[in-house]
C-alpha cells in the first residue's frame, strides 16, 4: 500500500520557486520535465518511503535527490510522507537545517 504524500507550506514554496525559476531562466519545457521528474520520484517514494538517506542531524528526517541540484527532505509519520523542504545542493551545507 502506498504512503500518502503531504506537502508542507515550506516545501510547496520551494517547489514553486524552482518551477518559476526554470520557466523564467530556461523554458516551460524544462519546467515540465522537472515536474515530471518530481512526480515520478514522489510516486516511487510513496511505495518505498525508507529508501531516502537518514539525516545526520535528525534520524527521523530522510532525503532523496530530485535532480542533480535539488534534494528533498522528508519525514514519515504513520502512513504519510511529509515533504519538509527542497534544498539546492549547490548551497552552503551549513544552511541546511536537516
Amino acid at each position: 500500500m502506498a504512503y500518502k504524500i503531504s506537502w508542507t507550506p515550506v516545501a510547496l514554496d520551494d517547489y514553486e520557486k524552482i518551477i518559476d525559476y526554470l520557466i523564467r531562466e530556461w523554458s516551460i519545457s524544462i519546467a515540465i520535465e522537472f515536474d515530471r521528474t518530481v512526480n515520478q520520484k514522489l510516486l516511487n517514494l510513496s511505495h518505498q518511503p525508507f529508501t531516502g538517506i537518514k539525516s545526520n542531524k535528525d534520524p527521523l528526517i530522510r532525503s532523496i535527490l530530485f535532480t542533480t541540484h535539488n534534494r528533498l527532505y522528508y519525514r514519515i509519520k504513520d502512513k504519510t510522507i511529509e515533504l519538509l523542504n527542497i534544498m539546492d545542493t549547490r548551497q552552503d551545507p551549513a544552511k541546511n537545517r536537516f
